[in-house]
């Protein structure tokens, strides 16, 4: 009878253990799968180029700036800008060169007045004038004119190449040669061009022509010589425009007579 009581106890005891083990035993992990295959990319091919293609032009600028394919009548304003260009400084040489014939004319005149004139000295007063450019970097003097009682005497203009580099020097000599005594008046004109760079680029546009008058009385046997400056007055405050200035400064000493200009005698 024990025999039998016991036996049902001793299977579900068995059947306990086993489940317990089953839980506790280690698990094994899969092995890994291998990674499948992975096929690479192919690489592009390189272009062929055809050695007997035209070389396409290579244009730099934005699209916004860039014009590769200029209309009709754009090339046409073109052309007409820069041909209205040297016109306009054609005609400012050729206004230029008659300036100079009428300068040159009226010099031979007075030449020839004090030569044949009787006059205690040798051809009367004698006159320079010296014009000397003070002006700073900012300005730059493109065109210079003279005239003496209402005569052109000299005439210079940026628009010829040996006028440009008479303007260009700091100061220049103009023999205005004799004179009759008596009053003379002076009248100098001169223009300015602005001279800018960078973001002051823009003053290049900008021009300018001041005037000034002076009179003085010339007398017989005076060699007078006549300094003109351009000089430019205010601060750093003052317009460009309302710098430009001319002032006067007259010099004066006596001239060879004609005693004095006799060889001396040799004993």
């Amino acid at each position: 009878m024990k025999t039998k009581s016991f036996l049902p106890v001793f299977l579900f005891l068995t059947f306990v253990i086993s489940g317990v083990q089953a839980q506790t035993a280690p698990t094994t992990p899969d092995p890994p799968k291998d990674p499948a295959p992975t096929t690479p990319a192919p690489t592009p091919a390189a272009p062929t180029v055809d050695p007997k293609a035209p070389a396409v032009p290579v244009t730099m600028g934005t699209e916004v700036d860039r014009d590769t394919t200029p209309t009709p009548e754009k090339v046409q304003a073109t052309e007409v800008a820069s041909n209205e260009l040297k016109l306009r400084q054609l005609a400012e040489l050729v206004e230029d060169l008659k300036n100079k014939v009428t300068a040159t004319k009226f010099r031979l005149q007075l030449l020839k007045e004090a030569m044949t004139a009787e006059k205690e000295t040798l051809g009367g007063a004698r006159i320079v004038i010296k014009h000397v450019n003070n002006m700073g970097g900012a300005f730059k003097m493109v065109r210079l004119r003279y005239l003496m009682d209402g005569k052109l005497v000299a005439s210079y203009s940026d628009a010829g190449e040996k006028d440009r580099e008479v303007l260009a020097k700091k100061e220049i000599s103009i023999p205005v040669g004799h004179v009759s005594p008596g009053n003379i008046r002076f009248r100098v004109f001169v223009t300015y061009q602005g001279n800018g760079y960078g973001v002051f680029k823009y003053v290049k546009e900008w021009k300018w022509e001041v005037h000034n008058t002076y009179s003085f009385n010339a007398e017989p046997g005076k060699d007078y010589t006549l300094e003109v400056q351009g000089v430019e007055k205010g601060g750093w405050t003052t317009p460009l425009d309302q710098r430009p200035h001319i002032q006067f400064q007259l010099q004066s000493k006596a001239l060879v007579t004609k005693e004095e200009a006799k060889p001396a005698k040799t004993k």
